[in-house]
């Protein structure tokens, strides 16, 4: 027993020892660190589950595209390698792999003309085997949603090649034809130059590559200027421009099926914006003829039926507002079926006059109006998208019928059913634009669009904040700022129900401390079939009946209680309603330990609860495979980086995918600890302190107080060395044997700078209290609003031996509205 003891203390001590040398060995993080730490990007997983990819890239500098196997841990990696893309049959993985940063920089030091920069490569993998095939000269490359693994990808066009001596006659008469300079003078060969260029001569072409690698299909096209797949991949468009001192554009359709190429539409101009719809038996698109600087466009569609292309849409056509046009910078789009195709529209732009003056007789002017709804420094900021404005309408196929849904006053609209439905809903913010400048609420009035007829309907006057057509569209579901509840507008009776106006808890933020009106905690969306509507309040989840006839179900019932909050993870992107009898996920976070999990439930078992997983950790949101339950996520911790992790549908089985920062053991570190403390009016406050690795509480540490509204609840946030204008870096001040505190900060209205001042003074004099703070050696930083707070504490107290305002407010007068538009 005796030596079993003896071996203890000596297996305690050298664990101690080694501790200590491992303690000894570390150093303090310096500046030159920050190339070296990277980040993890893109986590992306197969359909089927089987494979993930995770880009690790450097602050600046060349990063790797990390592949693995889930099913046999088999891992590889690509330098430069990013933007991964898996085929929707899961066999094959397509990624780009980019230039070497360093020759980059060198050339554009160099001032190499972006034309000549060396373009990426193309890289892909057929999943079963471990070959990859790479082709350079790559600009785009994209795969369809659906339907294989097909790709299209955009490459440099190979430029033509010089004969040399020995070739035919043919070649060497070609070659002399060319040579202009031995047949016609200098001041000719300018002219002929610029007789062959066309109106279009600035549009780029590139070669298209069509490659299904599995099937080993692969074909090409030159002088492309666009490609777009449809979502089932069954057809490629695609657009060419040929140049020439008049230039000529064709569209093209691609049947990926019986891999052919059918041409739908040529003539003299540009096509361009080519869509094609879901099921790839539709193509609209853009045409023009114009050759002056400002062009006409019109709208086109063609369609598999008839093979043919039609004009559907241009300054003449009924439906189309006077002295409109249809818009070059509108985006192009079908509804879900196919009924309907979405463009855009903008007034007509005429051409300016002829420039008659030399620059030095022009003057150029801001002028501004009182009347006008938005600030100067905002009109000269939004310059660029104000010129580029356009204003939704559709076309719709079967009636051939073109409806304006948007305009100068209703600028957005919003359609459901992904475009199936047959009401949408618009804004106008006319009316409050101006006020804007000094409230911060951006009020406007809501109208429902009839689809069919382009007929509108008032039905919501001066809506805030949230509101939003059910995915039927028999509701209008929104959030009361003033009366700080949620509504419904029943679309059939055009009734207003208040949906939580009987319930005991606040729908508003309770910790709302600024003078406006308080925000919502939000919706989690509406139960198929427009059943239900769930919201949040500060912890729970709420089931709420549109109709008014059942009473409010509080779903996660015990989140109040023991102050944990519940939201509801939606896994399906395409998901456009919560699915009756299926689990709801829920993200859960503990408002006391900031530990976070995930569980289930059952709309049909409310309150019974499925805890999944529950760490002290921070958890980012979980993305699905498509077609299994594998997920991939991510978790952190002051101390750990959000590495990526990869589990089952429950959490079980998870497997750790990434170690994207080994190198940080080698470095001190710290530890965060929660405080709290009462204020000199009283009050309970929270703050984290971060201290330094293995602090020795016999030593003096100097004390760094950074703050910005509250930050108690990122007790588990990771955060890098990173360099910054203006914010502290917590981890590189710990390292270097910094204490750094952050207190929470509530505010009442009309004191900013008092509130700020109760709350860093007492939390900072609570910590004097601890013998290793350094009273004598202490800062005050903070960035932006915290730089206000800065500026006004430097008047306030001389606790403090430095200060650091950073971007700091510090004219409330000119800091008012939008006047600080950069």
């Amino acid at each position: 027993m005796k030596n079993c003891f003896a071996l203890l203390i000596l297996f305690l001590l050298a664990g101690t020892l080694g501790s200590n040398a491992q303690t000894a060995a570390k150093k303090p993080l310096t500046h030159d660190v920050y190339d070296t730490w990277k980040e993890l990007a893109k986590p992306a997983i197969s359909t089927d589950g089987r494979f993930a990819t995770f880009e690790i890239n450097p602050q600046k500098g060349d990063g790797c595209l990390h592949l693995e196997d889930l099913t046999s841990g088999k891992k590889d990696s690509v330098a430069r390698g990013g933007e991964a893309l898996f085929s929707s049959s899961a066999d094959l993985l397509v990624y780009r792999i980019k230039q070497p940063e360093a020759a980059l920089r060198k050339l554009r030091m160099a001032k190499t003309k972006k034309e000549d920069m060396p373009k990426d490569t193309l890289a892909y993998r057929i999943l079963s085997k471990s070959e990859t095939v790479k082709s350079g000269g790559l600009k785009s490359f994209q795969m369809p949603k659906e339907g294989g693994a097909w790709i299209a990808w955009l490459q440099d066009m190979p430029k033509e090649k010089e004969k040399t001596k020995g070739e035919g006659k043919d070649s060497l008469r070609s070659k002399m034809s060319k040579d202009t300079t031995a047949l016609k003078g200098k001041g000719d060969l300018k002219k002929d130059k610029k007789a062959k260029k066309g109106a279009f001569s600035e549009t780029e072409t590139s070669r298209l590559i069509l490659t299904n690698p599995v099937t080993g299909s692969k074909f090409s096209f030159d002088n492309v200027t666009e490609a777009s797949f449809s979502k089932n991949g069954a057809l490629c468009a695609f657009v060419t421009l040929k140049k020439d001192t008049v230039d000529s554009t064709a569209v093209h359709v691609f049947d990926t099926r019986s891999t052919t190429d059918k041409k739908i539409f040529s003539s003299d101009g540009l096509a361009k914006k080519v869509f094609a719809d879901n099921a790839g038996k539709q193509v609209g698109y853009l045409f023009t003829r114009d050759t002056a600087k400002v062009k006409r466009y019109s709208l086109q569609l063609w369609d598999e039926k008839s093979g043919k292309a039609q004009l559907i849409a241009d300054t003449t056509s009924v439906g189309i507002p006077n002295r409109w046009e249809v818009s070059e910078n509108g985006r192009l789009s079908f509804s879900d079926d196919g009924t309907k195709l979405f463009f855009g529209t903008a007034p007509k732009v005429m051409p300016q006059p002829k420039d008659t003056l030399a620059d030095d007789e022009k003057f150029r002017l801001d002028i501004w109006n009182y009347k006008d709804t938005r600030l100067q420094p905002q009109q000269l900021k939004e310059m660029e998208e104000d010129l580029k404005q356009n204003f939704q309408a559709l076309y719709r196929i079967p009636e051939k019928k073109i409806i304006q849904l948007a305009d100068t006053v209703l600028t957005r609209v919003r359609t459901i059913k992904k475009g199936n439905g047959e009401v949408a809903l618009g804004s106008d913010e006319t009316p409050y634009e101006l006020a804007s400048s000094w409230e911060e609420s951006a009020f406007r009035d809501l109208y429902l669009i009839d689809l069919k007829t382009g007929t509108r309907k008032l039905i919501l006057k001066k809506s805030g904040y949230a509101a939003e057509l059910s995915p039927e569209g028999n509701y209008l579901g929104y959030y009361d700022p003033e009366q700080k509840n949620w509504f419904v507008m029943d679309l059939v009776k055009f009734q207003k129900r208040n949906l939580t106006g009987s319930l005991p808890v606040a729908f508003w933020n309770e910790k709302h401390d600024t003078p406006s009106a308080p925000e919502s905690y939000g919706s989690a969306g509406w139960l198929e079939g427009d059943e239900s509507f769930f919201v949040y309040d500060q912890y729970d989840l709420w089931q709420l009946d549109p109709k008014g006839i059942k009473p409010p179900v509080n779903l996660t019932a015990n989140g109040r209680s023991s102050r944990t909050s519940y939201r509801f993870v939606q896994l399906d992107p395409e998901a456009l309603s919560i699915k009756k009898g299926e689990p709801l996920l829920l993200k859960t976070v503990e408002e006391e330990s900031c530990h976070q999990g995930f569980a289930t439930m059952t709309l049909d078992k409310p309150g019974q609860l499925n805890p999944l997983v529950r760490a002290g950790c921070e958890f980012t949101l979980p993305v699905k495979a498509k077609n299994s339950d594998r997920l991939l996520w991510q978790q952190s911790t002051y101390t750990r980086y959000p590495d990526l992790w990869a589990s089952k549908g429950d959490f079980t089985g998870a497997v750790r995918l990434s170690n994207a920062n080994p190198q940080m053991s080698q470095y001190l570190w710290g530890t965060v600890e929660q405080v709290k403390w009462t204020t000199l009016e009283g009050k309970t406050m929270k703050g984290l302190l971060y201290k330094p690795e293995n602090l020795d509480p016999s030593k003096k540490y100097p004390l760094i107080v950074y703050y910005y509204e509250r930050y108690s609840d990122k007790y588990f946030t990771h955060y890098v060395p990173s360099p910054s204008r203006s914010t502290v870096n917590f981890p590189y001040y710990n390292s270097n044997g910094y204490l750094v505190f952050v207190p929470d900060i509530t505010y009442t209205t009309g004191h900013p700078g008092k509130d700020a001042y109760n709350s860093i003074m007492s939390g900072t004099l609570e910590l004097m209290k601890r013998p290793y703070v350094d009273a004598a050696n202490m800062g005050l930083q903070g960035q932006s609003w915290g730089g206000y707070q800065t500026a006004f504490m430097v008047t306030q107290t001389s606790l403090f031996k430095a200060a650091m305002a950073g971007a700091p407010v510090s004219n409330m007068t000119s800091a008012y509205g939008g006047i600080r538009w950069e």
